[in-house]
């Protein structure tokens, strides 16, 4: 076997297919564009089909009907504010870890690497991170964890989610919060621009949605060598890059998770159309959507009535992007991808060149 999904553009580079291999075939190596695909050892491999039996781009998402749609805000302001949108993950969360579980979710690492870690601290996963994250060791936390009986709630993208469950398919205590996600940016790209910010200092602090302006965290904020940089969200040239989908992984221009019927126990995100289904919490400082499945996920809900502001929905209401249609690839991708390839000297590329190229571009 060399190939477990017959095109890159299937591969959703969630890592489970070189968990699962009993031989150590299969590693995960990064492409030119910095997205990692499995590669595969043909002298290990002994077509025992186990990665293609865990993969979740061979294995369609099962479409499950009834869910049930809220809109959520947490009643602590100072936890308001630490979040994206309404705190519903924080929240959530904070539930199985009271239950003596633990939390699988991604963070920035000291370097701002974005990985997957599990933990009893959540801190660090909350906020928007929209780099593909690395998966590389949290499989294997989160094995241990079930195999003891610990409740785990794993966070992440539709793909690594249903990824997840495919890895541990019988596992009572494994829990699902999937992201409302429009797609994951290259961490090459990422990486070559925190090194870009850094040559005027340390960077210290980065912030894709600050909700600072009161604007449903359409912010961007950050520290390099102790000074602060705020900026609209499609004011900062990267996150516009991001916003007009040029710097995608090729799998999330088909994704299959664009609905809300993936089986997961919660799907979180930005309630899109809140102003006019609840007006009143319309007010800048975020709402979140949750869409439940499963009488676990129904109950957990509505252990959280004293500490959020919870509303039910009508899905009709619901304008969330992710959840409509994939994105769209840019015809740019490819002249962006092509000038990330392009190292100097210093092993980097021109990042000033590509954000002045493609940042400023209209969507």
């Amino acid at each position: 076997m060399q190939r477990i999904c017959s095109t890159d553009a299937e591969c959703f580079g969630c890592g489970a297919c070189a968990f699962s291999c009993p031989f150590g075939a299969i590693a995960m190596k990064r492409d030119g564009e910095g997205f990692s695909y499995p590669a595969i050892d043909g002298e290990l491999c002994a077509d025992c089909g186990k990665c293609i039996s865990v993969c979740p781009a061979l294995r369609p998402p099962v479409r499950l009907q009834g869910q049930s749609f809220y809109a959520l805000r947490c009643r602590d302001e100072e936890l308001l504010w630490k979040s994206t949108s309404g705190g519903a993950f924080s929240l959530i969360a904070s539930k199985i870890l009271q239950k003596g579980g633990l939390v699988c979710g991604a963070v920035f690492d000291d370097s701002f690497h974005v990985v997957h870690v599990l933990s009893g601290e959540i801190g660090k996963m909350r906020k928007a991170k929209y780099v593909q994250s690395k998966t590389e060791g949290c499989f294997e936390s989160i094995r241990d964890a079930l195999l003891i009986g610990t409740p785990v709630l794993f966070s992440g993208t539709p793909c690594q989610c249903h990824a997840v469950k495919n890895l541990f398919p019988e596992a009572e205590s494994l829990h699902l919060l999937s992201v409302a996600c429009r797609g994951v940016m290259s961490p090459e790209l990422w990486e070559e621009y925190c090194y870009f910010l850094e040559r005027k200092g340390k960077l210290s602090d980065f912030c894709f949605r600050d909700k600072r302006e009161r604007n449903d965290a359409h912010t961007v904020s950050y520290k390099v060598g102790g000074r602060e940089h705020v900026s609209g969200f499609t004011d900062n040239p990267l996150c516009r890059i991001y916003a007009c989908e040029m710097s995608l992984r090729p799998s999330c221009y088909h994704c299959p998770y664009t609905c809300a019927e993936n089986g997961f126990d919660f799907t979180v995100g930005d309630y899109w159309g809140v102003e006019k289904a609840f007006p009143d919490l319309a007010d800048g400082r975020g709402v979140s959507l949750v869409i439940t499945c499963g009488a676990f996920a129904e109950k957990l809900i509505g252990e959280l009535g004293e500490k959020a502001d919870i509303r039910i929905a009508d899905c009709d209401t619901v304008q969330q992007p992710a959840l409509t249609k994939p994105a769209k690839e840019s015809l740019l991708r490819r002249f962006l991808f092509r000038d990330l390839r392009r190292k100097g000297p210093d092993g980097h590329c021109d990042m000033e060149m590509i954000l002045q190229k493609y940042g400023y571009l209209g969507c």
